[in-house]
């Protein structure tokens, strides 16, 4: 796993910039070369969100925290309570997983289709869907 954890690492480095249709390598102008409009300057949380730097940092940590998180847990009480750990653990990957697959979505369709209400509406979409797959599969195994 720890390989496979650097592996992840050292592709997320070496990525470089994708060229968009615009010609513009990572930004996210719209308009073409010849046109003197761009978009209005971001504030500093998007500039450090273009930056793989802070996703591979971010990714790092939440490695940790889930390896710290199942070391706890496979302690069974010698650390700390696992009945207090336990769901935390538990909430967090799953709030992680939910978030991933909701972003994902939407960016996936506000890219190819260039609208966020439609981005929203998709990913909006594949939630219920995914939410409903999960209570009728709980409901005939259950």
């Amino acid at each position: 796993m720890g390989l496979i954890v650097i592996a992840v690492v050292a592709t997320m480095t070496r990525m470089g910039q994708r060229a968009t249709p615009s010609g513009h390598a990572g930004s996210r102008s719209r308009y073409v070369d010849w046109s003197s409009r761009t978009e209005p300057e971001s504030s500093r949380l998007v500039a450090l969100a273009k930056m793989p730097i802070v996703w591979t940092a971010a990714f790092i940590a939440l490695v940790i925290a889930f390896l710290a998180g199942a070391a706890l847990l496979v302690g069974e009480g010698e650390f700390v309570d696992v009945a207090l750990i336990e769901p935390i653990v538990l909430g967090i990957g799953g709030a992680v997983l939910i978030g991933f697959v909701f972003f994902g979505a939407f960016f996936a369709v506000r890219d190819r289709t260039e609208s966020s209400a439609i981005g929203v509406a998709a990913a909006s979409l594949l939630m219920l869907t995914l939410g409903l797959i999960a209570v009728v599969t709980l409901l005939l195994l259950g």
